[in-house]
């Protein structure tokens, strides 16, 4: 069975947080994202920067155009660097202003300028889509030509905005008690143009290479390391293998742009923030994302989100453990909200005036030791109950 980190990858980021862990944690240690003093110095602000990106799942998009695909799904690309780190600058409230810039690192041996242009073209054409439900002001970027660093590409954003301390949601206030909302990563939004796989931006090592078989092995020997060639391109699929209950190809698929949820998480904000306590992007780390919030508290996902057409094929095909798919994917449920049970009814019909489908999927308790955090999910497949701790 592949783990994520037999591929050098890895989901938790122990070894992150160990090496941060005497670092500043910011005016709000335990909210989602990191929050600094005001940079205008106004004490009722506070400011907001971060940087993410499309690493390995641009290797797809490499790939796909070379197997055919049109180059226009390098624009998706920019969508996904763009979204993971707006999405999660709006976990903790900042919904409306954003500036952005970009880093593109290329091999300009093996990356097109034809990709370069689809990416830029990519970027000014979700920053317009949005421009309904918030403002991202687009502050130029760069394009590095990195060949001895960089075997193919990989595309990152760095977001910054300012919003008032008294508007953040602070995740550290989730308790036992609070409700859990899970929001579907698959279908189609009505601000979406296609349907959307759910596949998101994480886990694309892993994702790689336990789908796609031995030929991109041999064709694209610069979209792995070396080091983990016993183990790379493993799967039994192509790009072209259709996805069951769908009209997608793998490639496709897996190329989904991911899904932004700004435009439901501003709603809902502005209908329920008070009773909102902890908002969850989860994409590194999947489904155990909560984990690291709160105190002494333990995530009950007993009623979960079906994974979809997407995640059940993968589910169903991949050489993964459950346990492993759960804290690496999200498996259908990208986002998480906790709050009061006051509030479950009017966030679930906000989501579903988007398109988007919600439900309750569990709840928060107390840890079994309140030194620990702890994450209990039941496999909607399995029914079998995958526990985690931190």
């Amino acid at each position: 069975m592949l783990t994520y980190k037999d591929l050098g990858s890895d989901a938790d980021k122990d070894a992150v947080h160990e090496a941060t862990k005497t670092l500043d944690k910011g005016l709000f240690p335990g909210a989602f994202c990191f929050i600094a003093p005001d940079i205008a110095g106004d004490k009722n602000y506070c400011y907001l920067k971060h940087t993410d990106g499309a690493g390995s799942k641009a290797n797809i998009a490499y790939m796909a155009t070379k197997e055919g695909f049109n180059t226009d799904i390098w624009k998706g690309i920019s969508q996904d660097s763009l979204v993971m780190n707006i999405d999660d600058m709006a976990a903790v409230g900042a919904v409306t202003n954003f500036q952005l810039t970009n880093c593109i690192d290329r091999n300009p041996l093996v990356i097109s300028d034809e990709a370069i242009s689809k990416i830029i073209e990519g970027y000014a054409e979700i920053v317009e889509k949005l421009s309904a439900y918030t403002r991202v002001n687009m502050c130029g970027g760069e394009t590095a030509d990195t060949g001895n660093n960089v075997r193919t590409i990989v595309v990152n954003s760095d977001a910054s905005s300012r919003m008032r301390k008294e508007d953040v949601i602070d995740a550290s206030s989730t308790s036992a008690g609070d409700v859990l909302i899970g929001f579907s990563s698959y279908g189609q939004a009505n601000y979406e143009d296609v349907y959307n796989s759910g596949v998101s931006s994480n886990g694309f090592t892993l994702l790689t290479h336990a789908m796609l078989n031995a030929e991109y092995k041999d064709k694209y020997p610069e979209t792995f390391d070396e080091k983990i060639a016993a183990d790379a391109y493993s799967g039994k699929f192509n790009l072209n293998t259709k996805i069951p209950e769908t009209e997608m190809t793998l490639g496709e698929a897996m190329l989904s742009p991911t899904r932004c949820y700004l435009p439901l998480i501003r709603k809902f904000l502005e209908a329920e923030r008070a009773c909102v306590k902890g908002v969850f992007n989860c994409t590194g780390g999947g489904l155990t994302k909560p984990i690291r919030f709160g105190e002494g508290v333990k995530y009950v996902m007993d009623s979960m989100i079906d994974p979809g057409p997407f995640f059940r094929f993968v589910y169903k095909n991949a050489e993964i453990e459950p346990y492993e798919l759960y804290k690496t994917f999200n498996m259908g449920c990208r986002l998480i909200v906790s709050c009061s049970r006051e509030a479950v009814d009017s966030i679930i019909e906000i989501s579903r005036g988007f398109g988007i489908h919600a439900d309750v999927i569990g709840r928060v308790e107390k840890s079994s030791d309140v030194s620990v955090n702890e994450v209990e999910i039941t496999d909607p497949i399995s029914g079998k109950i995958l526990k985690y701790e931190k």
